[in-house]
């Protein structure tokens, strides 16, 4: 059965759209059929359910809207970065034949990144790669955080709260003050941005769910991957964070540990 590939590249640069094509005319001839999306047209819909693999060109935003596009979580993504940070990408765009030659070589292996989830009441908001991000629906209005797991465990009252995963950790939740986890661990990193209380962040295994009363007089916005966002007008709610049922399955090409290179990358 011939493998069917969904090419997604960010239009943010032109030589992504071309790479795009020449990915295309490289995986055609192996007898490959190959459909191509910019990132942009994504948002908010699903890929085809028979997609075998997923590449993606451009930076971590393209991951991130490559991820929630996914019909199947278990489609295995190979990201190459056309972009400036590229954290989550497994090579630079200077080695695309190689990465692309080894894909079709079968040289290469998959590792599974955990996701977690948000859920409001009984509805799944949607799962997250990176980070959750909970602050007002009033720009500048803080709000004020109840953390619970089993038992209360912390006040803290903040323009906002991010929720990260490990993989994340290097991402916003990072340039926010937290630390850099390590991926292997089932644990998420709650940073307070611009708290109003002495918080600091706290890393929590995922073994038990993670349960947060939010209050806020305006209401409440909460924003997955940067990319998925929901607007609450209740002043308090309860959101609930825990290891997702579903994990995204990255093509590991064997050019260098992923956890090391990002932290490398990061500390330049």
């Amino acid at each position: 059965m011939d493998a069917h590939y969904a090419v997604i590249y960010t239009e943010k640069r032109k030589e992504a759209k071309e790479a795009a094509e020449y990915v295309k005319k490289l995986l055609s001839e192996r007898g490959a059929s190959v459909e191509i999306y910019s990132a942009t047209e994504l948002m908010g819909k699903k890929l085809p359910d028979a997609i075998h693999y997923l590449i993606a060109l451009g930076g971590d935003g393209t991951i991130l809207k490559s991820v929630q596009a996914l019909s199947d979580s278990e489609t295995p993504i190979l990201g190459i970065n056309f972009g400036h940070g590229g954290f989550l990408m497994e090579v630079d765009s200077n080695l695309l034949e190689e990465a692309i030659r080894r894909l079709l070589d079968g040289k290469y292996h998959l590792e599974k990144v955990m996701m977690i989830s948000a859920v409001v009441g009984d509805e799944k908001i949607s799962d997250a790669l990176n980070e959750i991000y909970i602050t007002s629906r009033s720009l500048g209005k803080t709000l004020e955080f109840s953390i619970y797991k089993k038992t209360e465990l912390a006040k803290i009252t903040a323009d906002g709260l991010i929720i990260s995963t490990p993989i994340g950790s290097t991402a916003y939740a990072y340039s926010a003050g937290g630390p850099i986890v390590d991926d292997e661990l089932e644990a998420v990193v709650l940073v307070p941005v611009c708290p109003l209380t002495h918080s600091r962040p706290i890393v929590l295994s995922l073994k038990e769910k993670i349960k947060i009363d939010i209050f806020s007089e305006y209401g409440v916005q909460i924003l997955i991957d940067g990319f998925v966002k929901r607007d609450f007008e209740e002043r308090s709610m309860q959101i609930t964070v825990e290891k997702s049922e579903n994990a995204v399955n990255f093509v590991r090409l064997g050019l260098g540990e992923s956890f090391v290179r990002r932290v490398k990358k990061k500390l330049g």
